[in-house]
């Protein structure tokens, strides 16, 4: 061989060692770099799913928040239904109090709202026709005993109420019917219904 091949043949084998060692570098660079991408493809997929996991979270959270507070909703409306069945079971009651206690209660009252100024005594049409006259009259009595110079008298027209009064002097009125008195009351009446209804 002469000196121009041994020449052409060590530069051929000085280049195939170079590609070798490039072809093994890029090698080497690419099995880095991919295992960089799976890497970081890895660290991404963990961070979406942790994301998606603190999502599925928080809206499985909401959901039951809404759960609870409509669930309260519904609780609260059936507890105000059932505190108003209770106050109107009351005002029934009342209606139907014994006939001496009711006439009691009536001339009792009549009397403390009467004071010394008098007025119309407006009640409900069925009280007006059958025990009106009767109370009207035993208030006059005993204010005149208290020589008050307060008097009552039956009003010409009747109240759209289930029972009690309302005492009608000029502009001012004095509402002593069982409606008022509940309402006046209700506050209370509602923590004291509540607390035996929930307790």
């Amino acid at each position: 061989m002469d000196a121009l091949e041994k020449m052409k043949e060590a530069i051929l084998q000085e280049a195939q060692l170079k590609a070798d060692e490039i072809v093994e570098a890029a090698t080497r660079d690419a099995e880095k770099i991919l295992q960089e991408a799976r890497a970081e493809a890895a660290r991404k997929r963990e961070q979406e799913l942790a994301e998606a996991g603190e999502k599925a979270q928080e809206n499985v959270r909401r959901i039951s928040t809404l759960a609870d507070l409509d669930a309260r909703r519904q609780l609260l409306a059936v507890k105000e239904e059932l505190i108003e069945e209770a106050l109107s079971c009351a005002k029934r009651r009342l209606a139907s109090l014994e006939p001496e206690a009711y006439k009691n209660y009536l001339k009792q009252s009549l009397f403390e709202a009467t004071g010394d100024t008098g007025g119309d005594v407006i009640m409900s049409e069925q009280d007006r026709s059958t025990i009106g006259e009767e109370i009207v009259a035993a208030v006059n009595a005993t204010l005149a005993k208290a020589n008050s110079k307060g008097r009552v008298r039956l009003a010409d027209t009747s109240g759209d109420f289930i029972g009690g009064f309302v005492l009608s002097s000029g502009k001012v009125e004095v509402n002593c019917t069982f409606d008022a008195i509940l309402a006046r009351e209700y506050e209370a009446l509602l923590i004291d219904v509540a607390g035996i209804l929930f307790s």
